[in-house]
């Protein structure tokens, strides 16, 4: 209720309500109950107090009293400073310096005895910045879009109220409010419509006070992109890169190879990288596959374009010719070395390559260290797998060798031993009564015949 009455006071000083006791030029606020202002106290200032019956009307008094705390004010304190009026119904308090009376926190008092009344007026910090309008400064828009600007506070002390204006024809485009943010949606922009928007904000306590920030609308015709493309390399892979230019935040990229739609995430040797007014494609290791044509789609709400054609070739006589300059296995080829390589004899410390493209020469340097290095890696293996056959060789060679010589010292010293056995029996000295013995260690007769005469000649003969 007092916010409607305070509103309605602002709307009697815009139609004429007569405020002859406050200076024209100077911020005056209407004090009708205990309220925080919030006003530059290095301004002048006039304050305007009145009270209300229970009617709604103006009570009528003349024994109106302003006070800073409990010290009543009179007219010329402060040096001057205090300047006090009044009419029937209202009594005022004109501060030509307000810093000098009050500061920030304090409390003045206006009251009177026959209406029954007083108000309390704080004085509050005053903060009013320009509003923060978003997008902000110059904004560039297709035709047929649609735009949202935003007015927010920037951190203003009290209620300032905030209203969209059309610089044009100064005209308010949205109702005005006091909680912002304040939005102002512009639907299926026109060329007509390009020009300034400024967000105005109005201090509640200080009518005659504004800020302002403005936004500069450039509507741009719908109109097909300006697209390029071209090829280069660096280090390694082969980049295309496709550019194009427009105002249209609906832009959509696509690519082809040789006139099919290429899908990058299908592919783990194509990468496309897209943004505002350029799409990068790039191919990590280039292969007999990834030959041919390409060209990128560009796409916006007037239509579709497409980019010319670059090519991408490996030319395999080339490669082949070049052959006996460096040497690079099938099997570690890197994806530099599978791109058209051509030598070039102007290089003294490196041998220099080109990779030859229809539309673009790319070169490609290819140190000669890298080809040591791999000659290099080659030869140790080759010196590595001989050294082992000719090691395991001769170990097999010991080791058979080996083998068949203790087997021949094993009969040897078998063979040995058997003639000395011999020779040391032939050595035994015989008893010659042996043989006429009935029982002897070696010829035990068990069982038969007794041994005859001849028998006896016969062990003779043995021995």
């Amino acid at each position: 209720m007092n916010m409607i009455l305070a509103h309605l006071v602002v709307t009697f000083l815009s139609v004429g309500f007569t405020v002859a006791q406050c200076a024209p030029d100077v911020i005056s606020v209407f004090i009708l109950n205990d309220r925080t202002i919030h006003v530059p106290l290095t301004e002048p200032l006039c304050l305007q107090c009145r009270f209300f019956t229970n009617q709604g009307n103006y009570f009528t008094f003349s024994d109106g009293v302003w006070r800073k705390g409990s010290t009543v004010l009179n007219d010329g304190d402060f040096n001057g400073n205090v300047n006090l009026s009044s009419t029937s119904d209202t009594i005022f308090l004109s501060l030509e310096y307000p810093d000098d009376v009050v500061n920030v926190g304090d409390t003045i008092t206006c009251s009177s005895s026959t209406a029954g009344q007083q108000s309390i007026i704080t004085f509050g910090d005053f903060v009013f910045l320009d509003p923060v309008v978003s997008p902000d400064s110059i904004v560039n828009i297709t035709e047929g879009s649609n735009l949202t600007l935003t007015c927010s506070n920037p951190g203003n002390t009290g209620m300032p109220r905030y209203v969209w204006i059309n610089d044009s024809d100064v005209s308010e485009l949205t109702p005005v409010i006091n909680n912002p943010p304040l939005n102002l949606n512009i639907i299926n922009i026109d060329r007509a419509a390009s020009g300034n928007y400024t967000c105005r904000i109005t201090h509640i306590d200080s009518p005659g006070i504004n800020r302002e920030t403005t936004v500069t609308v450039n509507v741009q015709p719908l109109n097909l992109p300006a697209v390029s493309i071209y090829i280069y390399q660096t280090t390694g892979p082969v980049i295309i890169n496709c550019t194009y230019e427009t105002y249209d935040n609906s832009i959509d990229v696509k690519w082809e190879h040789n006139d099919s739609l290429l899908d990058p995430n299908s592919d783990p040797y194509i990468t496309v990288i897209t943004q505002s007014s350029n799409s990068e494609l790039t191919i990590s290791s280039l292969t007999q596959q990834y030959v041919g044509a390409y060209q990128c789609l560009v796409t916006n709400r007037a239509g579709s374009v497409k980019s010319g054609k670059v090519n991408v070739t490996i030319d395999q006589a080339l490669l082949s010719s070049s052959s006996s300059s460096i040497s690079i296995p099938t099997t570690s080829r890197s994806s530099s070395s599978s791109i058209i390589l051509i030598p070039n004899t102007s290089s003294s410390s490196s041998t220099a390559y080109t990779s030859m493209h229809r539309s673009q020469t790319i070169i490609i340097t290819a140190s000669q260290p890298v080809a040591s290095s791999l000659s290099c890696e080659c030869s140790s293996n080759v010196v590595v797998a001989v050294s082992s056959v000719i090691v395991s060789s001769i170990i097999s060679s010991i080791v058979t060798a080996l083998v068949a010589f203790i087997i021949s010292c094993y009969f040897y010293k078998k063979s040995i031993n058997k003639s000395r056995s011999i020779d040391r029996l032939k050595d035994i000295p015989v008893d010659v009564n042996l043989a006429y013995s009935s029982r002897t260690p070696e010829y035990e007769q068990i069982s038969g015949l007794p041994t005859t005469e001849k028998q006896y000649e016969n062990i003779d003969a043995l021995h």
